[in-house]
Parts: C-alpha cells; structure tokens; sequence
C-alpha cells in the first residue's frame, strides 16, 4: 500500500472512531439520570434523595398539588366565631369548582368536603381561649407544572371573601398527590423484570435472575417538582443457571 493510500486509511478510521465517540456522547447526554452533578458531593445530597429507594419503578407525574389551609376567627363570642369559620368555608365550597380546587381533608386519603359535611369538621384551638379554627387541604389537577398549580391554590384563597374576624392562612408548604398508586403495580413488576432481564444478559446465557420482594406493597415517594416514583421494595441476584 502507498503512503498516500495509509494516510487516506489512517485518516478515515480515526474520523471513524470520533464520530462512534460523538454518538455515544451524545446518546450519553439523552440518556435519563441526575445530569452533571458534582463529584465532592454525594448522592444523598441531591433534592428528594431517599436512599432505600430501589432504581427501577415508574416514574410519572404527579395527579395534583395539595396544600393546608385554616380557616379562623377570634371574635369572642364562640357562636359568632363558628359562624364565621362556616361562612367562610361555605364561600369556598361555591367557588371551588369553578376555580378547579377542590377542599378536602385526611392525613393520609384525601375526602371531599362538601356542603353537607363541612359541618362536622372539628373547630379546634387556635393558641387562644378566644380564637378557634377549622384546618383542611385544597387541592387541584397538576395539569403540567407545580408552579402553575400551587398559584391556582393562592389565588383561589385570596378570592375567598373574609366574614368579620376570619382569616384564611396557609401554613406549610403543598405536597403532590398520586390517584390509587396499586394501579401502576403491573407496570412496575413489567419494569422490574424487564431491567433483571437486561443485566442477567450482560453476563451471559449461563446466568439467570431471582427475584424476591416483588410482592411487597407499592410505595412512593416525590423525584421533582411535578413527578412521583412508584416501586415495589424488590431484590434481585445473578446467580448460575
């Protein structure tokens, strides 16, 4: 071969070689994960780090954004205040829908309040002999970004009219809301299998997978601003066929 011809060759492979680096470059910066992160850093200190949290679930959006509000008066009269509370929760209740809020309540599943249950909410101290409240949670479709839903909340709050003494604050800050997580089990047991698929290969036909914990509860837990991550507590092991 002449030396012109090598040089040609040699020239080509190495323009070979830097397009195969660009492209697993640029598959790399497509790829999901965490992004550019800081190498004296570690990962528990990224936003909603949960470290017993396994890899593989789903991870999708949010159904909505909920906050806790109180509704209070300090009028010192207790049938005057209970009055007020209830005027004000009254006015919420027929603005809500129009609005797309929705007022309800629970630690833990949420339940509609309504006109004929808002009632029966339990008027509690608020710090003061004189001062009582009523504390719940609105809450409304995500519907695309966090922001744009917890401004929706505010917004709703501040048009709620004020009777006498009351107040309407907003304590804390508002948490994500996910519909009946045991649907999305099929899908992350599909994922889970899946993934134990893919890495069993990486080692050849004379490994296979043993699952265990699969049948464990779902459970969840906040990834972003708008995203929540659904998972069963699984482990997997690569063992010889």
């Amino acid at each position: 071969m002449s030396r012109g011809r090598t040089l040609i060759v040699a020239i080509a492979v190495v323009a070979a070689l830097l397009g195969a680096g660009e492209a697993a470059l640029a598959a790399d910066a497509a790829a999901p994960g965490l992004g550019e992160v800081i190498v004296t850093g570690g990962r528990q200190n990224a936003r909603y780090a949960q470290q017993d949290r396994p890899v593989v679930g789903v991870r999708r959006p949010a159904d909505g954004l909920a906050r806790q509000v109180t509704f209070s008066s300090d009028q010192r009269d207790e049938a005057t205040r209970t009055r007020e509370i209830h005027g004000m929760l009254l006015a919420a209740l027929d603005r809500a829908a129009a609005a797309g809020v929705e007022l309800v309540t629970g630690s833990f599943e949420l339940v509609p309040v309504t006109r004929a249950s808002f009632q029966t909410l339990p008027l509690l101290s608020a710090g003061r002999v004189d001062t009582s409240q009523v504390t719940l949670m609105i809450r409304t479709a995500l519907g695309g970004s966090a922001v744009a839903a917890e401004a929706r909340l505010d917004a709703f709050i501040k048009a709620v009219p004020r009777s006498g003494r009351g107040a309407i604050d907003r304590p804390g800050a508002a948490a994500l809301t996910i519909v009946n997580p045991d649907q999305y089990r099929d899908a992350i047991v599909k994922a889970v299998a899946e993934d134990a698929r893919r890495q069993a290969a990486i080692f050849g036909p004379d490994y296979a997978v043993q699952v265990s914990g699969i049948d464990g509860q779902v459970f969840w837990s906040q990834v972003s601003a708008s995203e929540v991550f659904l998972y069963v507590p699984y482990r997997y092991t690569i063992v010889p066929r």
